[in-house]
């Protein structure tokens, strides 16, 4: 995803409302909302198929592998490609996987013969405007970021995933912005269009997208703060100062409403990002470190062998702890206590991952309830995870320990609502609530007697048969059924002399048959031919109704999410800890550091079992030994050393234990690196022999 607006935005867009795009009235239709949203490709749904048109058809029919053909329009022909409306969540993806912005254009009513089909976007999906699980990485954040300049010296940026609704909020001049795109690297960046200065120093890798300049103005942006947060200052958020973050912020917001994005409770905050509580780790340092990714295709990032949580919401927040290094003693060792106490109750974490594993993604669920995107299978999902939410609680119970009390103590398993949701929601709910059977049998009276009404159709009519059978004494009548009247009753000849009920009105004469309708029988009628269409829409309203009253508990999730995520990065920690024998670290305050048979954790665990990793001590102190030059012959593991120092040092102060026999460090504050550029270190692999 490393295109730029320029490649696929309004630089390459075609104008294709032009004068034969108004022939007939589905593309006069069409041309309407295209003209609304020239830059997106539009998936224009007709019957059961999304199509596109023109310019969109042919993007689209390359980038998806579909067929491009052509429809007259008018007396003049246009490009056409579609696909299955039941296959979006297969071809949607590959657009904005592919950098292109997608809005997706509905049928707002039930098709009537002879009658245009009122249609409406519903949605504009962008690269970081999306809560689609089959777009997003389950192990990443999906920023969308905006920067904004006054001067072109000083800037303000901020972050909102829309999937979780975390919203972050920071300024400083460029290099402070560069490291903040790096660390939370955003899917998306808005700038204002004469600020082309911001495209042209970010980097290649990230898109971005122009917008209006008139967005960019601290009154229109502030405006939209406030109506948002309902607050008549920002001051509690610790952002009141920060004017260039807020009209970044406030840019956000608007671009979300105009992709359609109006339902954003779960953006109940807005975060300062405090720099000077993190290491500054510089691009170049994230990159030779190898933290998050190698750029050797086979080879192992740090993040790789680290990341052992069990949960997408952990996995997310161990990529920004790796990161975001801590400098604070006082947290670094609340962390650390954290992972001392689960190395020694290794049983105890055994049952949390169990339950966490059951927890699965509750944050980017919680994020779905108000953008009306979270489906059936979902809020079952949200009751099992709030029952393992309790089960924790319970396991923890008899433990007394601060660390561990720290995380769990303040987890709300919610459980008046989780009895709710098992009470309404049926045991095997489908994903699509139009499908049917989301509502649990019980859960509603005048449901339960229209399902009986469809699943008992043939004995209610057999009911009423015998009942009428009784009361005439006309043995041989029988219930049935064609198109013309419905349903019937229908006498032989042989009972023409019977006496007829009055209450019976005749409808046919048949050569050997007389049809009657009785008020009963087209009462039954009515209800058995309107009972699946009740049944839909009733299903629908109480599971609106559901999900407005999950509305409500959207704080208490989102904490819940915030505390399993450290729970769950602690965990792993641990986990590794006990595994690879690293050893808990300690911190001093004389400018030393001081390891004892360090290794590296990338090199070790790429190792085979036969072969060790050779330690090595390191001590850098202020006052007598500040600097140590490094020699040796090619693949002697001169990087390793260096890199496998910063590593510990860094290991250390996002609180994990580290891969040393002892490690006594001091507090860094920055951590610089400039080591081979070419080298495979995970592999063994120096810069001169990969260059060889």
């Amino acid at each position: 995803m490393a295109k730029n607006s320029e490649k696929n935005g309004t630089d390459t867009k075609t104008d294709i409302i032009s004068g034969d795009m108004h022939g007939t009235p589905l593309m006069k239709q069409y041309a309407t909302w295209k003209a609304k949203y020239p830059d997106a490709i539009m998936l224009f749904r007709v019957g059961d198929f999304y199509e596109t048109f023109g310019a969109d058809a042919v993007l689209a029919a390359k980038v998806l592998g579909i067929t491009l053909t052509a429809r007259n329009n008018g007396g003049s022909n246009i490009e056409l490609a579609g696909f299955p409306y039941h296959s979006v969540e297969v071809y949607l993806p590959k657009l904005v996987r592919a950098g292109y912005r997608v809005a997706v254009c509905e049928q707002l009513e039930k098709p009537i013969t002879g009658k245009m089909v009122r249609r409406g976007v519903t949605e504009v999906i962008t690269p970081g405007v999306t809560s689609s699980d089959n777009i997003l990485e389950q192990n990443k954040n999906n920023f969308l970021c905006a920067i904004h300049t006054s001067d072109d010296k000083y800037y303000g940026i901020a972050l909102l995933d829309i999937s979780t609704g975390e919203f972050l909020l920071s300024e400083g001049d460029w290099s402070r912005i560069e490291k903040t795109v790096e660390a939370y690297e955003p899917t998306e960046i808005l700038y204002s269009k004469p600020k082309r200065i911001i495209k042209d120093q970010l980097s290649e890798k990230f898109y971005s997208y122009p917008i209006d300049d008139w967005v960019f103005q601290h009154d229109y942006t502030n405006e939209k703060l406030l109506n948002h947060f309902k607050t008549i200052s920002l001051g509690g958020f610790g952002i009141d100062d920060m004017k260039l973050g807020q009209v970044a912020a406030g840019a956000i917001l608007h671009y979300l409403a105009t992709t359609e994005n109006n339902n954003l409770n779960h953006v109940a905050k807005i975060t300062r990002i405090a720099h000077e509580r993190f290491v500054w780790l510089d691009k170049f340092t994230v990159r030779n470190l190898e933290l998050v990714d190698s750029p050797h295709e086979k080879g192992k990032s740090l993040l790789d062998i680290l990341d052992a949580t069990v949960c997408p919401l952990g996995a997310r927040l161990m990529r920004k702890w790796l990161l975001l290094p801590l400098k604070t003693h006082q947290q670094i060792e609340q962390r650390l206590n954290g992972v001392q106490f689960f190395v020694e109750n290794s049983t105890l974490l055994h049952d949390i991952q169990k339950n966490l594993r059951i927890i699965g993604d509750l944050e980017r669920i919680a994020g779905k309830i108000p953008l009306k995107k979270i489906n059936p299978r979902e809020v079952q999902q949200l009751a099992r995870a709030l029952r393992a939410i309790n089960t924790i609680k319970e396991d923890c119970g008899p433990f007394e320990n601060v660390a561990l009390d720290r995380l769990v103590k303040p987890l709300d398993a919610c459980l008046n609502l989780c009895t709710h949701i098992e009470v309404t929601i049926s045991d095997s709910p489908s994903v699509v609530l139009l499908k049917g059977g989301v509502i649990r049998d019980g859960a509603n009276k005048e449901l339960d007697q229209l399902r009986y009404i469809v699943r008992h159709a043939n004995d209610i009519l057999k009911d009423i048969e015998n009942k009428e059978i009784e009361a005439s004494g006309i043995t041989g009548l029988k219930v049935g059924f064609n198109n013309v009247f419905g349903y019937y009753i229908e006498v032989t000849a042989r009972f023409k002399n019977a006496t007829i009920p009055d209450n019976w009105q005749r409808k046919q004469t048949l050569a050997n048959a007389e049809r009657y309708i009785t008020p009963e029988l087209k009462v039954i009628e009515e209800k058995i031919f309107s009972a699946e269409d009740k049944i839909r829409d009733l299903e629908d309203r109480l599971f609106e109704e559901l999900r407005l009253e999950l509305l409500e508990f959207i704080p208490q999730l989102q904490s819940n999410s915030s505390l399993l995520a450290s729970l769950d990065c602690i965990g792993a920690f641990a986990q590794l800890a006990t595994k690879n024998n690293y050893a808990r670290p300690s911190f001093n305050t004389e400018k030393r550091i001081d390891i004892k048979n360090g290794r590296h954790p990338v090199i070790e665990a790429r190792l085979g079992v036969s072969q060790k990793y050779t330690p090595n001590d390191t001590l850098l102190d202020a006052n007598t030994q500040q600097i140590q030059i490094i020699t040796g012959p090619n693949m002697a593991g001169k990087s390793a050393y260096l890199r496998q120092t910063g590593i510990i040092c860094l290991m250390a102060q996002i609180g994990s234990f580290v891969p040393a026999e002892s490690a006594d460090v001091c507090i860094l504050e920055k951590i610089f690196t400039r080591v081979g550029a070419t080298d495979n270190i995970s592999s063994g692999e120096s810069t001169f022999m990969v260059e060889m």
